[in-house]
């Protein structure tokens, strides 16, 4: 596979990064993850604009415009021949030194990747997952802006293998109150008397473009939506569960630790977003054109 490193287009086993990077050295950096369907990224100018905003939110300057990032994808696909993919954009702040918190003595690093998109087991979508709540809370926001996608990402490691170890697929994080905010990689979706809960974002979690799709959709539908803080015991009452992100798209949860969630398989309304939200991205990527448009 090509990788296009700090402005090139390199083979994957010629691109290399100074062993004295800041996002080696400190974790000092951000990214953003992307679609492709059909060789068109799924509301790339979201997804960019959120970089930037993460960029600002650490104070770090971008090398390229939004034009100029968008061009390097389109690059990368075409070298690759790909056609779905999933996109990363990696960017820290340079070159540094072992112990200078502050200083980076080079340019920023930027580092775009895109592989064949396969998306989880379908098997999930069919059956659901279980998720754990984790002993380890989120990061403050008075810490840690939640909105900015950082590439330090301990804590999250952690919380999913923690997870793992008890044969969950996903990590629920509690904030410093113990209500509900996210998965390590996912937003979180409750169903409860036929409308939806979420945690706001940013303050519960991070601002996720499928997130807001599933937002947008839901209110086109006239489902009910509230975005308010929440309750860790509401996944003991919730009717359906299901968590949100660029490859996932949406995925449904069936239980919570031993607990069964509902019935203990995918609800209907979580079938019926995840089938409007691959119908959005059909439009929006294959037809060129907007929901709006459609309907």
């Amino acid at each position: 596979m090509w990788v296009h490193v700090n402005g090139r287009l390199v083979e994957e086993s010629g691109a290399f990064l100074s062993v004295f990077d800041r996002g080696f050295l400190y974790g000092d950096g951000i990214f953003e993850s992307m679609r492709a369907v059909a060789g068109v990224v799924f509301r790339e100018g979201r997804h960019l604009d959120r970089l930037g905003r993460s960029a600002a939110g650490i104070g770090l300057a971008l090398p390229l415009t939004a034009s100029g990032f968008s061009a390097a994808v389109r690059d990368l696909l075409e070298r690759n021949g790909l056609r779905d993919a999933r996109i990363r954009v990696t960017i820290t702040r340079g070159q540094g030194r072992p112990g200078e918190y502050v200083e980076a003595y080079g340019p920023p690093s930027v580092v775009i990747s895109a592989t064949r998109f396969e998306g989880v087991d379908p098997a999930l979508h069919r059956n659901g997952v279980r998720v754990a709540v984790a002993r380890r809370r989120q990061i403050p926001p008075e810490t840690l802006d939640p909105a900015i996608k950082s590439i330090s990402r301990l804590t999250s490691v952690l919380a999913r293998r923690e997870a793992r170890e008890v044969g969950a697929f996903e990590a629920i994080l509690l904030d410093g109150d113990g209500r509900l905010t996210e998965g390590t990689v996912s937003n979180l979706f409750l169903v409860l008397g036929g409308g939806l809960l979420t945690s706001p974002a940013p303050a519960g979690g991070l601002p996720g473009i499928t997130r807001e799709a599933v937002v947008e959709l839901a209110r086109a539908a006239s489902i009910r939506i509230s975005e308010e803080p929440l309750p860790a015991g509401l996944l003991e009452t919730a009717d359906e569960i299901f968590l949100t992100n660029t490859s996932w798209e949406i995925l449904p949860v069936v239980r919570v630790g031993e607990s069964a969630v509902g019935g203990g398989v995918p609800g209907p309304l979580t079938r019926c977003l995840l089938a409007r939200y691959r119908d959005l991205m059909r439009f929006e990527c294959v037809a060129d054109q907007g929901w709006e448009a459609r309907s």
